[in-house]
C-alpha cells in the first residue's frame, strides 16, 4: 500500500511539475494563489453565518491547513475512486470538502465553526467567490485545468490500450480557411500551430472542398468517404415530400446510415466526437448522429461526471461562461459603434450560444479526447466549432474570431503535452472541412429574401415551406443537452427538466410538419450563398421548359437578378445549363456563351457544379450568390455575414496539416479525397478497419 502510494505521489508531482509553464510562472501562480484564496476565505467568513474569524493571521493560517488537506488528501481520492466509481468520487469529494472546514474550526486557533451546516454553506461559498477571483485575475490558464485532469486520468487502469505502436487524434478546425490560418501563422497568432509548421515537424497543405462547402457533406466524405448523395445543409426529397436538415438529429442519422458501409475511418475502435456523423466509431460523444442512440453519448464517459467532482471545475466554467457572454454584448457594441461592415444583428440566444460553445463545450469535447487519448484510443475524431459559430456571426477575421482561433490552438497544445503520458503515443493531424467567405448578406444588399423574391415571381399567392428549425440557433448545444438528459441518475433527471420546454416545441414543430399533408408549391433551401430551390408539386426533377409553363420568365428574372451570380437547371433541349447575367454555359456540351458565368469561381466550379446536378436531391433550380472578386465577398441567403456551402471565396479553401514524413499521394479535390489519404495514413499505422471477407455484402453495396 505505502510503495502503491508513494508511486502516486510521485506521478502526481511529476504531472504537477510538466503541466506548468516554467519554474517563474509556477511560482508566481503560488504567489496569486495564495493572495486569492486568503481574500475569498476573508469574504467567506464575513459573508457565511455561523463561521467566525479572530483576524487575518488566524484566516491565513485556516488558508494554509485547507491547502494542504487538498494537496494530501483529494488526491488520494482521486486515486482509490476515480478508477471505480465517478460518483462516488463525487460524493467523497463533497463530503471532504464539508469535512475540511469543519476541521478547521475545531482545530485551528482564531476560527469558530458553529456546525455541519455553516461547513456546508461555507464550502460551497469559498469555491464561488475563489473561481470568481481566479477568473478576473485569469490566475488559472488552460494548463492548470488540464493538468488537473490529465493527473486524475493517468490514474485509470481499467480498459486502457497499453502499445508502443501511435495512434492518431484528428481535430477539425470547424470552418476554418487555409488562406486565414497562414495569415494567422504570419501575424504571430496560433503560436502552437505555428511552431509546428515552422519546425518542419508538420507539414500544411490545402485541400478544396467541392460543393456543397458544409460540414455534413464533409464530414460524410471525410469519414465514411461517401457524400454523393448530400446536396447541401438543407434539402427537399420529393420522393418523401419532406426537408432534410443535416444538424438534426434523424436527419443526421439517416445522414449516417446512408453514408456508411459499416468501415468508416473510426470503425477499429475509434472515438467520434462533437461531430455530425460517427464514421462507425465503436464510442461516440454529443455526435448529431447518434444522439438517439441509447448505446452511445455521455452516459459512456466517466470524465463527463467526473467533472462534478469538484466544484471549482463547474463554477470555473460558469465563470467563463458569463464572462464570454459580456463580451460578446461589449464587442458588438464596439461593432456597432465603430461602423464596421459587413456587420449583423447579434442578439439572443447567440450570446449564450457563443459563450456555451466558446467555453463549455470546448472543453468537454477536450475532456473527452483526454479521456479517449488516456484509454489508448487508436483514433479519435473531434470538431471544435467555436471559430466557425462566431466567424459567422462576426465574420471570418474579425478579432472576436481571431480570439476563439487562439483558443483552439491552446487546446491542441494541451492535447499534444497530454500525449507525453499517455498509454500510447499520439500522431497528431489537424484539418478544417471548409473556409468560410465575408459579405453582406443578400436581404441586407435588396430588402428581401431570397424567397420572398421568388414567391413574388411567382405571383405572390405562394404556398411555401419554411426551412427554420426552432432548435437550429442552439446547434451541438443541443446535442449535448440531447445526451445528457438520456444518462441515469439525477444529472439526467435534472437535464430533461430543464429542457422540457424545448423538447415540447421541437416536438410540436415535428407535429406540425407531419400534419401538414399539402404539398407546398415552392421550396428554398438556403445553405450560405447557396440555394436549392425546389417545386414539390412537379413530378421529378422540373425542367426550365416546365417551370417557365407555369410561371412564364420566372427563370430568366432569377438569372438576371444582381445578387445571384449563377443559376443552373436542367433544361430539355440542351441538358445541365448554368446562365449569369452576361452568358450561359452549357455543361454537357462544354459550350459557352457571352461570359462564362462559372469562371469567377475557380477551377474546381465545374466540377462541383457537374456533380451536384448528378445528385438525386437536386434541387429544380440552383442558385449562387454574387461572388465580388475585389473585396472576395459573397452575399449569403442566410443572415449570416461569415457563411459557407457554395462557392466563392475562401469557403472552399480547406487545410490539413500533418507530419511532414507523411506524403499527400493524390490532389486533395473533395472530401472524399481527404478520406483516401487517410485511410492510408491510417494503414501504415496498422490502424484500420479489419479487411470486408470477399463474399460479404456491406450496407452500401446492397441494392436500392
Amino acid at each position: 500500500m505505502m510503495r502503491r502510494l508513494f508511486s502516486f505521489y510521485g506521478l502526481q508531482l511529476r504531472l504537477l511539475w510538466t503541466w506548468r509553464p516554467g519554474r517563474r510562472a509556477l511560482v508566481l501562480r503560488v504567489a496569486i494563489s495564495f493572495l486569492v484564496g486568503i481574500a475569498a476565505l476573508t469574504l467567506t467568513v464575513w459573508v457565511v453565518p455561523g463561521i467566525h474569524a479572530t483576524g487575518p493571521v488566524s484566516v491565513a493560517g485556516a488558508f494554509v491547513v485547507l491547502s494542504a488537506l487538498n494537496l494530501l488528501v483529494r488526491p488520494v481520492l482521486l486515486a482509490v475512486l476515480a478508477p471505480f466509481s465517478p460518483i462516488a468520487l463525487a460524493l467523497a469529494t463533497l463530503c471532504f470538502q464539508v469535512a475540511a472546514f469543519y476541521v478547521i474550526g475545531e482545530t485551528m486557533p482564531g476560527i469558530t465553526v458553529d456546525g455541519p451546516v455553516p461547513a456546508f454553506t461555507a464550502s460551497w461559498a469559498y469555491a464561488v467567490v475563489s473561481v470568481t477571483f481566479t477568473s478576473i485575475l485569469s490566475s488559472s490558464s488552460d494548463d492548470s485545468y488540464w493538468g488537473v485532469l490529465v493527473r486524475q486520468l493517468a490514474l485509470s487502469r481499467r480498459g486502457v490500450i497499453r502499445t508502443d505502436r501511435p495512434g492518431v487524434v484528428i481535430v477539425q478546425v470547424d470552418g476554418l480557411a487555409h488562406p486565414v490560418l497562414t495569415h494567422q501563422i504570419r501575424a504571430g497568432r496560433v503560436p502552437f500551430l505555428s511552431r509546428w509548421v515552422r519546425s518542419g515537424s508538420m507539414r500544411l497543405d490545402r485541400w478544396t472542398c467541392l460543393l456543397p462547402s458544409q460540414t455534413s457533406a464533409s464530414q460524410a466524405g471525410i469519414l465514411h468517404g461517401n457524400n454523393g448523395f448530400i446536396p447541401a445543409f438543407r434539402w427537399w426529397e420529393k420522393d418523401r415530400g419532406r426537408m432534410m436538415v443535416s444538424n438534426r438529429p434523424e436527419d443526421a442519422a439517416e445522414i449516417g446510415r446512408r453514408a456508411s458501409n459499416g468501415r468508416g475511418l473510426l470503425a477499429a475502435d475509434g472515438a467520434s466526437i462533437g461531430n455530425l456523423v460517427s464514421g462507425d466509431a465503436v464510442r461516440s460523444y454529443i455526435t448529431a448522429a447518434t444522439i438517439r442512440d441509447p448505446g452511445q453519448g455521455l452516459g459512456r464517459s466517466q470524465t463527463f461526471f467526473s467533472f462534478f467532482a469538484s466544484p471549482y471545475n463547474y463554477l470555473h466554467t460558469i465563470a467563463l461562461t458569463v464572462g464570454e457572454v459580456i463580451k460578446e454584448y461589449v464587442q458588438a457594441a464596439r461593432s456597432t459603434r465603430n461602423g464596421v461592415e459587413p456587420r449583423m444583428e447579434r442578439g439572443l440566444p447567440y450570446p449564450i450560444a457563443r459563450a456555451a460553445t466558446n467555453v463549455a463545450l470546448r472543453a468537454l469535447a477536450t475532456s473527452l479526447v483526454l479521456e479517449e487519448m488516456f484509454r489508448g484510443t487508436p483514433v479519435v475524431y473531434v470538431d471544435y466549432t467555436d471559430y466557425d459559430e462566431i466567424a459567422h456571426h462576426s465574420g471570418p477575421e474579425r478579432a472576436e474570431t481571431l480570439d476563439a482561433l487562439d483558443g483552439v490552438d491552446r487546446v491542441i497544445r494541451s492535447l499534444a503535452r497530454a500525449a507525453e503520458d499517455t498509454p500510447r503515443p499520439y500522431k497528431f493531424v489537424v484539418l478544417s472541412d471548409h473556409g468560410q467567405s465575408l459579405g453582406a448578406t443578400f436581404r441586407q444588399r435588396y430588402g428581401q429574401t431570397l424567397q420572398q423574391v421568388i414567391t413574388a415571381l411567382m405571383g405572390g399567392d405562394v404556398h411555401t415551406h419554411t426551412t427554420v428549425d426552432p432548435l437550429a440557433a442552439w446547434g451541438p448545444i443541443a446535442g449535448v443537452l440531447a445526451e445528457t438528459s438520456q444518462t441515469t441518475g439525477a444529472t439526467g433527471a435534472l437535464t430533461r427538466v430543464m429542457t422540457r420546454s424545448s423538447r415540447a416545441e421541437a416536438t410540436a414543430a415535428d407535429e406540425q410538419r407531419a400534419a401538414d399533408t399539402t404539398l407546398p408549391e415552392l421550396v428554398v433551401a438556403p445553405s450560405g450563398n447557396l440555394a436549392l430551390v425546389y417545386f414539390p408539386r412537379m413530378a421529378g426533377r422540373a425542367t426550365v421548359e416546365e417551370i417557365d409553363r407555369s410561371w412564364p420568365g420566372l427563370v430568366a428574372s432569377l438569372g438576371r437578378h444582381p445578387g445571384i451570380g449563377l443559376l443552373m437547371a436542367r433544361s430539355e433541349a440542351h441538358g445541365t445549363v448554368v446562365v449569369g447575367v452576361r452568358g450561359s454555359r452549357y455543361l454537357d456540351s462544354g459550350r459557352v456563351e457571352g461570359e462564362d458565368p462559372v469562371a469567377p469561381y475557380g477551377e474546381h466550379a465545374i466540377t462541383g457544379l457537374r456533380r451536384l446536378a448528378g445528385m438525386e436531391h437536386c434541387g429544380d433550380l440552383v442558385l449562387v450568390s454574387l461572388y465580388d472578386a475585389e473585396t472576395d465577398e459573397v452575399a449569403a441567403f442566410e443572415e449570416l455575414i461569415g457563411s459557407h456551402g457554395g462557392m466563392g471565396g475562401a469557403q472552399t479553401e480547406a487545410f490539413i496539416l500533418h507530419p511532414a514524413e507523411w506524403t499527400v499521394d493524390e490532389p486533395l479535390v473533395g472530401a472524399e479525397a481527404v478520406h483516401r489519404q487517410l485511410r492510408r495514413w491510417l494503414d501504415s499505422l496498422g490502424l484500420g478497419p479489419k479487411p470486408v471477407p470477399a463474399t460479404a455484402t456491406t450496407r452500401a453495396e446492397e441494392p436500392g
